[in-house]
């Protein structure tokens, strides 16, 4: 009898453990998991980004959530053409897009 619902549990516990990895991944969007470093990946790709028509600046930043790191794309204006060229992910990373409106230096102190 044990032997027998070993032979019963074991399967169905496997399945079950199979169903709840599964659907976590389903929720967390299918992405990769990072593989490198955040900022080693913005150092990579910001020169592209900065291609950009439009796109001011590029940094690290987080998710609107406020924990999961991602890579911030600045925009000069909002431009559908622009922020179609910049791609949604990054090596692992979210990209976010925000309208900064145009960034310039400001003078020297006195």
């Amino acid at each position: 009898m044990r032997k027998t619902l070993t032979n019963v549990c074991l399967p169905v516990l496997i399945v079950l453990s199979s169903i709840i990895v599964y659907s976590q991944n389903m929720a967390q969007g299918n992405s990769p998991e990072p593989k490198r470093d955040i900022n080693a990946v913005l150092a990579a790709h910001d020169k592209e980004l900065l291609a950009i028509v439009d796109v001011v600046g590029v940094y690290v930043g987080t998710t609107e959530e406020g924990r999961t790191p991602c890579l911030k794309v600045m925009l000069a204006r909002k431009n559908p053409e622009s922020e179609r060229k910049i791609p949604r992910m990054i090596d692992g990373y979210h990209v976010v897009t925000e309208v900064t409106g145009s960034v310039r230096a400001l003078g020297s102190p006195l």
